[in-house]
């Protein structure tokens, strides 16, 4: 299982809201993990050096030929049509397999599947995979060692060797359509080749420099947090959190007419005992950030004027797809500042200011 959306754990919390907010009908507190402590903060952590921290400078991706071939290529894929042959399976093709998954010498939890279809060449596997399907021959069986990223979900995964025993059971080749104006007039909504690509290439460049800032911010957060100790958590706040993501899995569990425990194994691999160490993990480091933003407020004697505040709202309520609270409070059944809490949206305010602060200060290399 994957911290889908989150940018880095406990930080932008205006992105946070945005992101898990918009379109969802829940009621639920974001902002709970985010509550007064009853201790100062100097008692949860111990602030070290966060001005003038080192890190490495995060470039932008360039959007150049070679990146818009592979959009075009996973474009036309995704309305390709695909027929059966009886050959080797190669780069391109989709295929049907079934393996199981060992890891010292043992099949591990998780790793098994039957009658799965994947498109060779997609990355849509961890690395090796679908290279070693490439040449296989149908009904052939081999096994096909891998190496689990380092960044990989799960720790007990994390760059670790294995191998997979595949059988390949059936190859289609694809059948691609024309990529010409027709195509992008039909399919896309685009006038012309070029006005789609020229789109495209906009957008993805828009995206890889948001990705850069947030992956600096990311960087220089590490260095800011290794400079600090906490010296322990707010036991409420992570009982929270543990209890609120329980619960919305065990609801997620529920709709799919599954308890949780059989939720998690089918959709993430994971034992029960896995998400509640993985869960624990994300309480720690979010409540964390947050004790380390609260300490640098406090050191820096930072305050938010009413101008700032109700900008603050204004701003969040756009990036939450509202154009004025009554629009928010027609969805919620309550304001916007009911529904926060008007010290919470000082504080998203104040964090922003603090990773501005921390990141104008940097020293990059």
């Amino acid at each position: 299982m994957q911290k889908t959306k989150r940018i880095t754990a406990g930080l932008l919390l205006m992105i946070l809201l945005a992101t898990m907010m918009v379109g969802c009908a829940e009621s639920k507190d974001l902002m709970k993990p985010f509550r007064e402590e009853e201790k100062a903060i100097e008692d949860y952590v111990t602030l070290g050096q966060y001005l003038g921290v080192e890190a490495e400078k995060v470039e932008v991706q360039e959007v150049d030929e070679a990146l818009m071939e592979t959009y075009r290529n996973q474009l036309l894929y995704t309305y390709a049509e695909f027929s059966p042959v009886e050959r080797a399976a190669q780069d391109g093709d989709k295929v049907v397999i079934s393996y199981v998954g060992y890891m010292d010498g043992e099949a591990f939890e998780g790793g098994t599947v039957e009658h799965d279809e994947a498109t060779l060449g997609m990355d849509e596997y961890i690395p090796g995979f679908e290279e070693g399907i490439v040449g296989m021959e149908i009904g052939q069986t081999k096994n096909v060692p891998v190496v689990f990223p380092d960044d990989y979900w799960s720790a007990d995964f994390a760059g670790k060797e294995a191998y997979f025993e595949i059988t390949l059971e059936k190859v289609s080749e694809p059948i691609l359509p024309a990529y010409d104006d027709a195509f992008v007039q039909e399919y896309l909504g685009f006038d012309s080749v070029t006005e789609y690509e020229d789109y495209i290439k906009e957008s993805l460049e828009m995206e890889y420099q948001a990705d850069a800032e947030s992956n600096q911010l990311l960087a220089v957060w590490q260095a800011v947090r290794d400079n600090c100790t906490i010296i322990e958590y707010p036991e409420d706040e992570v009982e929270t959190y543990l209890a609120d993501y329980t619960e919305y899995y065990t609801g997620m569990a529920a709709y799919s007419g599954l308890d949780l425990e059989t939720y998690l194994n089918d959709n993430y691999a994971m034992t029960l005992q896995e998400f509640n160490d993985t869960v624990l993990g994300w309480a720690h480091e979010e409540i964390g950030d947050m004790l380390i933003v609260k300490a640098i407020i406090n050191a820096e004697g930072m305050e938010i004027s009413e101008e700032e505040y109700a900008q603050a709202k204004l701003t969040l309520l756009g990036d939450m797809g509202y154009t004025s609270e009554d629009e928010f409070e027609a969805d919620y059944e309550m304001g916007f500042e009911d529904y926060y809490g008007e010290e919470n949206i000082k504080l998203a305010v104040l964090q922003e200011q603090v990773f501005q602060l921390v990141l104008d200060n940097a020293i990059l290399s």
